[in-house]
């Protein structure tokens, strides 16, 4: 599931089993003391941020497809949905970038040299930007063309936001991120609220083009905000491109692995939606789509974590993040089945407000489980295959289940011809990624792994035992009353634990 792919995750307790001199700090890598408050404020200003997302998801994902209508928005959600391979057009550059900065502070960097990065990566997007417009110009001749136009515009403004992004997590400046998050929400909201009026009062017929076209200068705006932020890593006397070719060759070197890991694990996540976006006509694909905007509106609340993690894992020595895998392991899938509830709410909007979109219930109702593996594969696993350098393994073993994923969509599709199978074989290929990616560290560092396949199994199975329960309300209270007792059950000492860790602090 989309983590995105814009993407990204809840409190990790970092406890007992390292080498402490108070209950709030930890050794780092360096042998420096790390502060976990400051961790957790730094999730905090995320989080903060992601539930104004939250609310921001909410009204846009419900209004936009109502004013839209399912045949517009069909066009909307594959532009949204190409949008996610634009980060495939940096080749790695950034990524780069990122591995080797994360941890910086930023009165460490040099800033001649990320001058130089800065004019690199503008001029390298910009021209990309202009090929895919041409393409669109003398090669597409039916509606997509706007599509592919649009996508030609956002790749200068998504790349660029992304670079100054991470530098913001690599030095550690999550209110800048927090803070255009905030904005980015706020004009969204605004947007789609006059859009809303017009749509209301004088009978406006909104089309898909014009959403995207606000999305697209929302994009550029806060491009342009983050270009004056940083404007001293981009004007001013910056090293000559012949001195640093080789850093920046380095930068492509070790970022590529890192993009295609990425990319890779981008396509497990919407192998389904790319197959239903191919396979069946735009209006089918728009209720397919409208199911995956709904996780998203849940994801969200886990992508505080994401941001926050890799660079604050950099920090600790590998014994550190190898005793408490588990137990962080165990407080994702804790609070992501516990957003779980979120079905049943959406589930009563989408009846009373949206009720074009209702088949998309079906297809919602199967894969919002999928949620607690790929965040657990996406927040975790993949932070910590970064941290032990093994992208190259993670990249093999994602490219397996990807082969396993197209040859089982393929096969599913010419016996059922069907969304609804499509659906069910993309939560089985997570599990299988999920099985594969973690045996790496059952295998490698011996992890106590059973407690949580136990409990993800056992919850996906009450969550969809729940569902088949004809009132929702009974449906609702059924889960949450399974989720509690499950909860308490199999992570009482986690949960005691943490109980403990917060009233020391108070």
């Amino acid at each position: 599931m989309n983590q995105q792919i814009n993407v990204d995750e809840e409190k990790i307790n970092i406890e007992e089993q390292i080498i402490t001199v108070d209950s709030k700090k930890f050794l780092d890598n360096n042998g420096e003391f790390f502060d976990k408050k400051k961790f957790l404020k730094n999730v905090l200003i995320i989080l903060i941020s992601n539930l104004i997302s939250v609310l921001s998801g909410i009204l846009v994902g419900f209004i936009i497809p109502k004013i839209l209508g399912v045949s517009e928005y069909g066009y909307y959600k594959t532009f949204t949905l190409y949008s996610s391979y634009i980060g495939l057009f940096h080749f790695g550059f950034v990524d780069g970038i990122y591995l080797k900065y994360a941890g910086k502070k930023y009165e460490d960097l040099c800033k001649e040299k990320f001058r130089l990065y800065s004019k690199f990566l503008f001029v390298m997007e910009f021209l990309i930007s202009f090929i895919i417009i041409l393409f669109s110009f003398f090669f597409i001749r039916t509606k997509y063309f706007y599509v592919v136009f649009f996508l030609g515009l956002n790749v200068l403004a998504t790349n660029f936001i992304s670079y100054f992004e991470f530098i913001s997590q690599i030095t550690m400046k999550f209110k800048r991120i927090s803070l255009r998050n905030v904005i980015r929400c706020s004009l969204n909201i605004l947007s789609v609220l006059v859009l809303y009026l017009l749509y209301k009062f004088d009978n406006l017929i909104i089309c898909s083009t014009l959403y995207i076209i606000i999305y697209l200068s929302i994009n550029y705006l806060l491009a342009i905000w983050y270009a004056l932020t940083y404007r001293d890593l981009i004007f001013g006397k910056s090293s000559k491109l012949k001195e640093e070719k080789k850093e920046i060759l380095f930068f492509f070197k070790v970022g590529i692995p890192l993009l295609f890991a990425n990319l890779v694990g981008q396509l497990l996540f919407i192998a389904d939606q790319q197959f239903v976006n191919v396979l069946f006509d735009n209006e089918t694909y728009s209720t397919y789509a409208f199911a995956y905007n709904m996780i998203n509106l849940i994801t969200i609340a886990t992508s505080a974590i994401s941001v926050v993690l890799y660079p604050t894992l950099k920090k600790l020595n590998n014994e550190t993040i190898k005793n408490n895998y588990s137990r962080i392991n165990s407080y994702l899938l804790m609070f992501v089945a516990f957003c779980l509830l979120a079905y049943y709410f959406l589930d009563i909007v989408v009846r009373n407000f949206l009720p074009k979109y209702i088949d998309s219930l079906s297809v919602f109702r199967i894969i919002v489980p999928g949620i607690l593996i790929s965040s657990s594969i996406s927040v975790i696993k993949y932070n910590c295959y970064k941290i032990f350098n093994k992208i190259k393994l993670y990249f093999t073993e994602s490219i397996i289940v990807l082969v396993v994923a197209i040859i089982a969509n393929i096969g599913v599709f010419l016996i059922y011809k069907s969304t609804t199978s499509i659906s069910i074989i993309s939560i089985l290929v997570l599990f299988l990624w999920y099985v594969i990616v973690e045996s790496y560290f059952i295998k490698k560092f011996k992890v106590k792994f059973v407690k949580n396949l136990v409990y993800l199994i056992l919850i996906i199975a009450g969550f969809y035992s729940s569902t088949f329960i004809p009132n929702i309300y009974v449906s609702s209270v059924s889960y949450l009353f399974f989720y509690l007792v499950l909860t308490l059950i199999i992570f009482y000492k986690e949960l005691k634990m943490l109980t403990n860790n917060i009233k020391r602090r108070c």
